[in-house]
């Protein structure tokens, strides 16, 4: 019964999150389980799978339990270099001509719809990665406040997104910020700093799961089609998920880049062992890929 109790559990895991247990993954689901089971008093696994069942807050707890949180501000420097000093100067280029361009057209489209720059960051913790990627924004732009900028940050853990949505951080969680950003764009709060308005207003952080975005499904609270982003950050993600499922996000999150947008992942997430359309972009240090363009899969 206790077998069969924990495989029931794992499968009702993996229907909500698509989260892939193997190997010593596999003992750290037993131990945070076991933990979960004092912390309720109960008595067995059996018990503990019946609550599953009856109390989508439990379900959210468990969600959160199992989700590993561990992510720090310009994680990968390489990455942020290579954002800021290439990928930022050449989209505002690329840009700024398709303003020009329009200009010549019998209806020219107004620099505001073309002067957008949308971002997502899936799988975002407690906010680090998307409040670096608005600094590095902030930082390379020429002139930032000419440009419509829209972060759409998601996390499966509805913890993590109700810290990151705060914007506060202790002293401790700030290990990779330099300390010139950190007098720009934090301010002191009891605790450690709080990142100010003009950072927290680019990102819109909201509970989310990977899930939905390779089952087709919209970004909640979006008012327009989810598509068409710049830049796309999963990094440190489809580690957790079975090979089959990584390759349909892969998929997925191609067609969600618009064409030219880039695609970062984390160090051991190299997208060689998928079946792709990216274009692997070399640079110092780090390996990004962009989408050329599209084709139809069968």
């Amino acid at each position: 019964m206790k077998d069969r109790a924990f495989n029931s559990i794992e499968q009702f895991v993996h229907d909500r999150s698509l989260l892939h247990f193997q190997g010593h993954k596999r003992q750290v689901l037993k131990s945070k389980l076991k933990e979960r089971l004092a912390r309720l008093n109960l008595p067995d696994l059996g018990a503990y799978l019946e609550l599953l069942k009856t109390s989508s807050r439990e379900e959210a707890a468990l969600l959160d339990l199992i989700t590993t949180n561990e992510t720090f501000f310009f994680r990968n420097p390489a990455q942020f270099r290579f954002l800021m000093e290439k990928i930022i100067p050449g989209l505002e280029e690329e840009k700024g001509r398709a303003v020009v361009r329009s200009w010549g057209e019998a209806e020219p489209l107004s620099p505001a719809s073309i002067m957008k720059l949308r971002i997502l960051c899936a799988g975002c913790s407690t906010g680090e990665e998307p409040y670096s990627v608005a600094m590095a924004l902030l930082e390379a732009l020429r002139y930032p406040k000419a440009w419509n900028i829209e972060i759409l940050a998601g996390d499966l853990s509805e913890s993590c997104i109700k810290s990151a949505a705060t914007g506060h951080y202790e002293d401790e969680r700030l290990k990779g910020l330099p300390a010139d950003y950190l007098d720009r764009y934090m301010e002191p709060t009891a605790g450690g700093f709080i990142v100010n308005d003009e950072v927290k207003k680019l990102v819109r952080f909201c509970s989310f799961n990977l899930g939905s975005i390779i089952n087709g499904e919209s970004f909640p609270g979006t008012g327009e089609g989810f598509a068409g982003f710049d830049l796309i950050f999963c990094r440190n993600v489809m580690i957790y998920f079975s090979v089959e499922t990584q390759q349909r996000l892969v998929y997925a999150l191609f067609h969600l880049l618009a064409p030219g947008g880039y695609f970062f992942t984390g160090d051991a997430e190299a997208l060689h062992i998928y079946d792709h359309d990216f274009r692997s972009v070399h640079d110092a240090g780090c390996l990004i890929y962009r989408k050329m363009e599209t084709r139809e899969h069968g």
